[in-house]
């Protein structure tokens, strides 16, 4: 039976019926070699994507400086791409049934790469850089979630472990070398640069998309090849303003603001709107299929999961290259390693998951698992950080964590596709994907209002312990003087020097509070999504039927 044939049983049943023979029909003419080159085809362009979206935080500390940004608004830069994302993610289905698989991922690199050019010519201007991001989002968005359709459409059953052992092959070469890379180009030329090694890849990926893809290797509902255009207004109506809010809140306080507090009743309408026209039967189209979601518990709670996930892989990976590029003042290079060694960590988790844990477990011990990695490394992140935490302690905590969001992830996405009909997969796929994004979304916007009210409230907190009358702080700001005074710096008034010394360190330290806050928020919101694991009866999988990749 159909996810979606409770919307209207005869139709719906008849669709699906003709879709899955139009689906059976056109792999039929594909040899298997066929198939895992078209899936290789497309998994190169997945590849830039996945792995831009995860360097591009090792850039952000140098961005900052270069275009005069704050914390909070340099963290627009993710948060716009996210929603470039989401819009593409949201359209995805619909531009397939209509223009076809081939046309919809080259005018999706056409995008990417405009998005990019702007990114790699925006050096000194921050409105260029934030339409730029957005633009490459929208472009983005359609990779993932098409290599994943695809990947469940060609290799049936057991023999996807095999397909997406190579694909994951290319996803890790590009995810363990990008990182490094973009950091190297940072450090020896200029962070816009960064950008600029795509486009090889773009150009490969561009050719084996024209040259293996077929045009019509999806189907087309031809009855449901229209836009829910008020979905998508009143969706995107809804992330917007809840994004304004949620990220100028803090600053603005709140509802003091009349803009927040347009924005949020705006957000709340919007979206109250947006799900009662979703819900509708007589919708027959909509952008996201969230009935499939309502009708059972172990979607409700496994999507829920994905959520928290999704706000723990974002901001924890927004937070950690600043921890490392601020705090512990290293390279850029230096922290594209260490998030190399957190890519390593996802590709050890995603091959223990499908060799192991999924296979005999099933989803819901496999996310179970996941889970209580993830804790213990964010645990470990609160008691290890300081400002001279050495690498070898940094790294397995680093690897850790990564290694408990991939059976997290994949588990969770067995659940929620697991059971789709084939030419449900897209509509499915697309849903379960736009949840984890959003997740990521506000994961960012949220580690942002922490840290400005944490660090507004930590150095207030220092500043007032460390008084100057207190002898204990003379005797520091005696021990600076000196020290500069011997080395020959502020010759003039080295206790100014000494002093604005001291101001740096707490800087420092107020930073460092602020992350470790806000891993604490994150360890909570893993126990959270483990308690939803532990009283939700999810399904139970004997076997991986469709993956979930980065």
């Amino acid at each position: 039976m159909s996810y979606l044939s409770g919307n209207n049983p005869g139709r719906l049943e008849k669709w699906e019926e003709e879709s899955g023979r139009t689906i059976s029909e056109a792999l039929a003419g594909l040899s298997p070699r066929r198939r895992l080159t078209i899936l290789l085809s497309v998994g190169v362009v997945t590849a830039i994507e996945i792995s831009n979206r995860i360097s591009i935080n090792v850039l952000l500390p140098d961005m900052q400086g270069n275009v005069a940004a704050s914390s909070d608004t340099i963290s627009w830069v993710i948060i716009l791409y996210n929603l470039g994302f989401l819009c593409s993610l949201v359209l995805s289905a619909w531009m397939t049934r209509v223009i076809g698989s081939r046309s919809h991922l080259l005018y999706s690199v056409l995008l990417y790469s405009i998005g990019a050019i702007g990114c790699a010519s925006s050096s000194h201007s921050l409105n260029l850089l934030l339409v730029s991001r957005v633009v490459m989002g929208f472009g983005g968005g359609a990779f993932l979630v098409r290599t994943v359709i695809l990947s469940g459409l060609m290799f049936p059953g057991k023999a996807r472990i095999n397909a997406v052992t190579w694909l994951y092959g290319v996803l890790f070469i590009f995810q363990i070398s990008y990182p490094v890379t973009i950091g190297w180009i940072d450090e020896t030329f200029a962070w816009h640069y960064a950008f600029l090694l795509d486009f090889p890849f773009l150009i490969l990926g561009t050719i084996l998309i024209w040259k293996f893809v077929p045009p019509g290797l999806l189907y087309e509902r031809r009855e449901q090849s229209r836009v829910d255009i008020w979905g998508a207004g009143l969706l995107i109506a809804a992330l917007s303003s809840l994004q304004i809010a949620s990220s100028r809140g803090e600053r603005d306080e709140w509802l003091d603001s009349p803009l927040i507090v347009v924005t949020l009743v705006v957000a709340v309408l919007c979206f109250l709107a947006f799900v009662w026209w979703e819900t509708r039967l007589e919708n027959l189209a909509p952008v996201l299929h969230l009935r499939i979601i309502a009708r059972q518990v172990a979607l409700r709670a496994s999507f829920s999961v994905v959520m928290i996930v999704g706000a723990i892989l974002g901001a924890g990976l927004y937070v950690l290259p600043q921890y490392l590029r601020f705090v512990q003042d290293y390279s850029a290079a230096q922290t594209g390693g260490f998030i190399s060694v957190y890519t390593t960590g996802l590709g050890a988790g995603l091959v223990l998951s499908l060799r192991v844990l999924l296979p005999r477990f099933g989803g819901r011990a496999t996310m179970a698992f996941g889970m209580l990695l993830l804790i213990v490394a964010c645990t470990a992140f609160i008691y290890i950080w300081t400002p001279t935490t050495p690498a070898a302690v940094l790294i397995p905590a680093i690897f850790l964590q990564s290694l408990g969001l991939a059976p997290i992830l994949l588990g969770a996405a067995n659940v929620a596709t697991g059971t789709a009909s084939l030419p449900d997969l897209n509509d499915v796929s697309t849903t379960y994907f736009f949840v984890r994004q959003l997740g990521n979304t506000f994961g960012v916007t949220a580690a942002t209002v922490i840290f400005d009210h944490r660090m507004t409230l930590h150095s207030s907190r220092l500043l007032d312990v460390a008084n100057r009358l207190d002898p204990t702080v003379q005797s520091t700001l005696s021990q600076y003087a000196a020290l500069i005074a011997r080395k020959g710096g502020a010759n003039s008034n080295p206790a100014l020097g000494a002093l604005q010394l001291f101001q740096a360190n707490i800087i420092t330290q107020s930073r460092l509070l602020s992350y470790i806050d806000i891993y604490f928020f994150l360890a909570v919101l893993a126990a959270v999504a483990l308690v939803l694991l532990a009283v939700a009866r999810l399904e139970r999988s004997s076997m991986v039927t469709h993956f979930h990749l980065w």
